[in-house]
């Protein structure tokens, strides 16, 4: 008999019962006509769970891949960006962010806290390309004020694209996303879906995409044009986690 764990953790979580049974089934090959229909149906379903019309793309990867690519796809060497950050994956953003040799602007506020919107909007220059945060800070369970720090980018940063880290976020806290302006909002399986890890998802605005036109980081993989295209067709880019 297998033994049970019980998972008290933000993530992995435990699984459904209809997820543990999926996973016993036989896998289907991801280019055939019955996974082109269950791709489809699982990227309408990611839609109306995170409430969007954007186009959702799904990456067989952490949520920090999601992260990554949303640098890599946005930013160009130099740009300017502003990250926000309170806790440990606030700090994978600013380290993403060197890792991409943005140039960047810092709003910290202490572990278990929030930032100052005050100071956020003095951050906010109409040349800061892109606003990293989360919506809520895993690593404490500090829950930040998207609806507020996106006002402030649709009216401070004007060409600024918002994109927020969501993996505890989705499915526990409301997000408006499209309501209140966010370009990208990026999810993880393992969270409040319930499912196993391994699996990343973004909501993508059309600025956002229009915004990849024009970038010059290096991207291959996470090149979530490649993803947007396959999705078309309802197939994805390369091997997915099938």
């Amino acid at each position: 008999m297998l033994r049970k764990n019980r998972l008290f953790t933000p993530g992995p979580t435990p699984l459904l019962p209809a997820a543990q049974t999926a996973m016993a089934s036989f896998g289907l090959h991801h280019r055939t006509a019955e996974f082109r229909a269950l791709l489809t149906r699982t990227l309408a379903d990611l839609k109306e769970f995170i409430g969007t019309n954007h186009d959702v793309i799904l990456l067989a990867s952490s949520g920090t891949g999601a992260m990554e690519a949303s640098v890599t796809n946005l930013t160009s060497p130099g740009d300017k960006v502003l990250v926000l950050t309170a806790g440990k994956f606030g700090e994978r953003w600013r380290d993403l962010a060197i890792a991409y040799r943005s140039t960047l602007e810092v709003v910290t506020a202490p572990y278990g806290e929030t930032f100052s919107l005050k100071e956020v909007g003095q951050k906010l220059t109409p040349d800061i390309r892109c606003v990293y945060v989360q919506a809520t800070e895993s690593s404490t369970g500090a829950r930040h004020d998207i609806e507020g720090i996106a006002k402030l980018v649709r009216t401070r940063g004007e060409d600024s694209l918002l994109v927020v880290d969501a993996i505890t976020g989705l499915g526990t806290t409301h997000l408006d996303i499209d309501h209140w302006g966010v370009d990208v909002i990026i999810g993880g399986s393992q969270k409040a879906l319930m499912v196993p890890p391994g699996l990343a998802y973004l909501a993508i605005s059309e600025r956002a995409w229009q915004r990849m036109e024009a970038t010059r980081s290096p991207r291959y993989y996470f090149d979530l044009r490649k993803e947007r295209k396959a999705a078309a067709k309802g197939e994805s880019a390369f091997t997915p986690a099938t």
